[in-house]
């Protein structure tokens, strides 16, 4: 069994196949030359000291013919795991695909009324599995009437993104909100500042952490001088590399992630297993339902929601009581290693030809 992971978004291919490689499964990385930070295994993966391991495929996106130069390189493998449009390569491949929805992939190009959005949803219906994680992905499928659905969850390194003692230096003694979001419109970045302008209006000291990137980054600026706020928020240059985001989430006290879509992300994964209290918009009812459980995450859709909450976790042992909790269950639904034994099984039956839902039975077995 030779499988090739092709894309990288928010590193989730290298991290699968290092963790698959480590259990010697045949799998490699296909990504494009001079990726961007948050795709870029060397920037993420401190382990690497910046030099890929030898299973990392690259293809040169600037030169001529290499679209046809993808699917040359998936045809030597026996089956394809995508992302986003390397879906649409590995269709045309004609292998046995794997669609692993990260997030626009699904919400925006899949109905868009382009050709590429016509391809990625035909490459969605063949897929032999498509692999979703929240109940807003689930609707969205469903409304595209794709049947071979599986639940995976997205992992989390929770072996990486962890407690740790951590000096916070010039925010000693403040109450620090984290938003490592992009300031785009769809991440609610304003609703969040506003909710903050109020919440300070009775807690001075506090802090507002943001990472000054995105195209609303003038938009948010404007906002914080407008609300007269700037002594209270802090911009850093973004992007962040993985230490310095695990860096960031612990010397804060509570981590504010998006606003406008109701699932909880990348981020809210990291900072659960940091032990910290995510604040962020998410669909308790639809989460309930495919977890089994509520997540340990506080809620809130509106700028006053986010003042209530913020005053509600001013009491240290209300964060520590539900960082706790959060942290147990980052490592209960989002362990890499479960993950990675699931995608395995996974594999293994659509090689197999196994019917699709007899591959879900079987990963209700493995934990």
């Amino acid at each position: 069994m030779k499988i090739l992971y092709a894309g990288n978004i928010a590193n989730i291919g290298y991290l699968v196949a290092k963790q698959l490689r480590a259990n010697s499964v045949d799998i490699d990385l296909l990504l494009e030359n001079r990726p961007i930070v948050e795709q870029d295994p060397a920037k993420q993966d401190p382990e690497l000291q910046n030099v890929y391991p030898q299973w990392v495929r690259f293809y040169e996106k600037n030169s001529s013919g290499w679209k046809r130069n993808i699917m040359k390189t998936m045809r030597k493998y026996d089956l394809i795991e995508s992302q986003y449009e390397h879906n649409i390569f590995a269709y045309f491949s004609r292998r046995p695909i794997v669609s692993r929805i990260v997030g626009d992939d699904l919400r925006d190009l899949a109905f868009s009324s382009s050709l590429r959005g016509f391809l990625m949803r035909r490459a969605l219906r063949r897929a032999r599995a498509v692999l979703f994680s929240t109940p807003a992905e689930l609707a969205l499928l469903a409304r595209l009437k794709i049947k071979n659905m599986i639940f995976l969850p997205l992992f989390a390194d929770v072996e990486f993104f962890k407690p740790v003692d951590t000096a916070r230096g010039d925010f000693t003694d403040k109450f620090v909100v984290f938003h490592p979001a992009n300031l785009w419109s769809l991440k609610g970045n304003s609703i969040l500042v506003k909710g903050f302008a109020e919440f300070i209006k009775d807690d001075s000291d506090a802090i507002l952490i943001m990472i000054d990137r995105g195209p609303d980054s003038k938009v948010i600026h404007d906002l914080v001088d407008k609300l007269d706020i700037s002594r209270n928020v802090h911009f850093l240059k973004g992007p962040l590399n993985s230490v310095e985001l695990r860096h960031y989430y612990n010397i804060s006290d509570v981590i504010a992630d998006q606003f406008v879509v109701p699932e909880i992300g990348g981020i809210g994964r990291e900072a659960l297993c940091c032990q910290k209290p995510l604040l962020t918009l998410f669909d308790e009812a639809g989460y309930e339902k495919l977890f089994g459980e509520k997540p340990p995450v506080i809620n809130a859709s509106n700028h006053m929601e986010i003042l209530d909450r913020l005053n509600y976790l001013k009491d240290a042992k209300v964060r520590m009581e539900i960082g706790k909790k959060g942290r147990d269950w980052a490592c209960k639904h989002h362990s890499l290693v479960t993950y990675s034994k699931k995608l395995l099984a996974i594999y293994e039956g659509i090689l197999d030809r196994e019917r699709i839902d007899r591959v879900r039975d079987r990963l209700s077995e493995i934990s």
